[in-house]
């Protein structure tokens, strides 16, 4: 082999090389995934959660490389959530219902992940007022009763600026007991909640029940918010959950977990009462 030629296959040689090295850094490029875990999170709201946003990144996989998923487990109230993932620092994902204040502070992907279930709420309420229940048949009638909601839910926020009667708890566990005890009438939940809920606590909230001619509608989507310092992940996540969605597999993901219980509900043989929220532009 003359020289010209051991010089051409060595400037081969070192393009295959640096090519390869160029794709295998690709390849093996890692999104680190940082969520928020509670404590007791073994329902299907984890569950599903968990499964829509791993799949999305899956989808994802050819375009952005791999990735790898981190928990943080502690007690956390929405603000607090809000906070850590506008910084990143400890959670860069994170899928709550959708206001102002986390569109501001987040880059909000509207892709809605529960296809607008989060915008049917069932009542808990004690079994002794049913007979009360019967005689609501408009959103005036609710309003002369008061609701029991959490301080710091979005849902709150709603109830007040429409008007209506809210006692505020800052414990969730202790809003079932504050229902127990008639510190207000009526605790509205998700078709997706409110089963799973008064079933685990049955033992101890023997005098609650469901309330069964009631459905309220508040418009409400639940979306996927990205930490500001994360914009490569939002982006993915942005490009995997609309793969799903225009693929028919979000909608088959969201009825697996949750198909039972809009059944259970029987939405269409309930009255509805429809509640506006200023949050969600017509």
């Amino acid at each position: 082999m003359n020289k010209l030629n051991q010089y051409n296959l060595l400037w081969l040689l070192s393009l295959i090389i640096f090519i390869g090295g160029g794709l295998s850094f690709q390849i093996q490029a890692n999104d680190i995934i940082k969520l928020w875990k509670p404590l007791l999170n073994a329902d299907k709201r984890a569950n599903h959660k968990d499964e829509v946003i791993r799949r999305a990144l899956e989808v994802t996989i050819p375009e952005y490389g791999s990735f790898s998923i981190t928990t943080v487990h502690v007690d956390m109230n929405p603000s607090r959530a809000l906070e850590e993932t506008i910084s990143g620092e400890n959670i860069n994902l994170f899928i709550s219902p959708n206001s102002d204040v986390w569109d501001k502070g987040t880059i909000s992907i509207k892709v809605p992940i529960r296809q607008g279930l989060l915008s049917y709420r069932l009542l808990l309420i004690k079994k002794s007022n049913l007979k009360k229940f019967e005689n609501v048949n408009s959103i005036e009638d609710l309003k002369s009763l008061k609701a029991g909601l959490h301080a710091d839910w979005v849902t709150t926020k709603v109830f007040k600026e429409q008007g209506f009667g809210v006692s505020v708890g800052h414990n969730f566990e202790g809003l079932f007991q504050m229902l127990q005890k008639e510190r207000f009438d009526y605790f509205p939940r998700a078709v997706y909640e409110i089963y799973d809920e008064l079933e685990t606590r049955q033992a101890m909230l023997k005098d609650i029940t469901i309330e069964p001619t009631i459905a309220l509608f508040l418009p409400m989507e639940t979306y996927v918010h990205a930490s500001p310092n994360a914009p490569r992940i939002a982006k993915r996540m942005g490009d995997g959950l609309t793969r799903l969605l225009d693929s028919g597999e979000l909608k088959m993901i969201f009825e697996k977990y949750y198909e039972k219980d809009i059944a259970r509900a029987n939405l269409s043989h309930r009255k509805i009462i429809k509640i506006e929220n200023n949050d969600i532009k017509n």
